[in-house]
């Protein structure tokens, strides 16, 4: 094998294994979430984010009960295994940075992308939408 596809190779093989990671990261926030989620009468969160010009953030966390009106975050501490325990609050917000960077990596790059992170407590569903930035153009040059 040359030296670039050993490079190719080794590379391929570390996304893979940083990909593996953050899958289990992300599935041990999700377990430690949802039962204080419901144990609180938290039916649906929804956090939105926003990044452009190289930077990103989390814009707004929202938690709603089964009347569908907006509840204040709870201030307890979750304990989620791997990780240290943390407020609701701030679990809530490093799982969505952990989702948006192992599925829309750069999202706060450049034009960057917005969108939400909704969490259906009941249904224990999570659903990541995503709406990708960019700039086009389209050039023409016809020698006449």
């Amino acid at each position: 094998m040359n030296d670039f596809s050993q490079l190719a190779t080794n590379y391929f093989a570390g996304q893979a294994e940083r990909s593996a990671i953050a899958d289990q990261e992300i599935a041990a926030m999700k377990a430690a979430l949802l039962p204080q989620l419901a144990a609180h009468g938290i039916l649906t969160v929804e956090i939105r984010f926003d990044g452009y010009a190289d930077s990103g953030a989390i814009e707004q966390t929202t938690l709603f009960d089964a009347e569908g009106k907006v509840m204040e975050c709870p201030d307890i501490e979750v304990t989620c295994e791997g990780k240290d325990a943390a407020k609701l609050a701030s679990l809530l917000e490093d799982f969505a940075y952990e989702a948006l960077e192992r599925h829309h990596g750069g999202w706060e790059i450049n034009e960057g992308a917005f969108g939400e992170l909704l969490i259906d407590v009941a249904d224990a569903s999570f659903q990541l939408d995503c709406n990708l930035r960019f700039i086009s153009h389209d050039s023409h040059s016809t020698e006449l």
